[in-house]
């Protein structure tokens, strides 16, 4: 009996220590990488889907020109060559300029 007395606040002892200190240790071993893995695979996900449409919805754009170009010189054979392709020079140009003012306004936009 003398001894169950002794072991009893023993046993309290190192629960009160080593209890807390356990579930402090599970939990940041478990908790934290799942949590640190959700925010950063959400905030990804959050920044790239804008970046992404735009760059979706310009291409896009792009095909679509390119289609209904090809539609205009299946219709229009017996045109002259030499005009589509100064016509297809000034467009190329154009999407140049395009392309580089939005990369110029992104680059911009990043700094700020």
């Amino acid at each position: 009996m003398a001894k169950k007395k002794a072991f009893i606040p023993f046993f309290y002892f190192t629960s009160i220590v080593f209890l807390p200190w356990l579930i402090s240790l599970c939990c940041n071993k478990s908790l934290k990488t799942w949590i640190t893995n959700w925010w950063n695979t959400r905030q990804c996900e959050t920044f790239l889907n804008d970046i992404q449409e735009k760059s979706v919805l310009e291409k896009f754009i792009q095909l679509e020109e390119l289609f209904q170009l090809d539609e205009m010189i299946k219709e229009y054979p017996e045109t002259d060559l030499q005009q589509f392709r100064l016509g297809i020079h000034k467009e190329t140009i154009q999407f140049i300029k395009i392309h580089n003012e939005y990369r110029i306004q992104s680059c911009t936009s990043r700094q700020i």
